[in-house]
């Protein structure tokens, strides 16, 4: 059986007093030494998820920018492009027109300068067989 004699409560109230000993001023100190590093370090985690949803934020809307800068030059592109090639249109169309007018105006020169010529050429018919018919009246 169980002896229970004056050692034994000794023993039993230096572990009491040990735990209350090392409670107040071991483990006490420690939780509380750990429980404020846990809030300092989910602190700064937090800390750390707000500066990352900034980063995101600011990327999100650096790349928004970006995309819209980007379409904007190739919308600018394209006005140029369509602009470049209307002006291209429109000097081959004044290039044609300008080629027209001169052909008109050659084709009416060739005429006037043939019509000229006929009749320069009647005359000296009419010259030359006056000539003719006067030399063989003469003989």
């Amino acid at each position: 059986m169980l002896n229970v004699d004056l050692s034994m409560l000794v023993t039993v109230l230096y572990v009491i007093i040990l735990y209350l000993f090392l409670s107040r001023f071991f483990f006490g100190p420690l939780v509380q030494i750990l429980n404020r590093r846990r809030e300092l370090i989910e602190g700064r985690q937090e800390e750390s998820r707000k500066r990352l949803e900034v980063v995101e934020k600011r990327t999100a809307e650096y790349e928004n920018a970006m995309r819209a800068a980007r379409n904007d030059a190739y919308r600018q592109q394209e006005a140029q492009r369509d602009k470049a090639l209307s002006e291209k249109a429109e000097l081959v169309a004044k290039a044609k027109q300008e080629a027209e007018a001169a052909v008109q105006e050659g084709r009416a020169r060739l005429t006037a300068e043939a019509e000229a010529a006929s009749r320069k050429i009647a005359v000296e018919v009419d010259s030359l067989a006056k000539k003719l018919t006067t030399a063989i009246l003469r003989d």
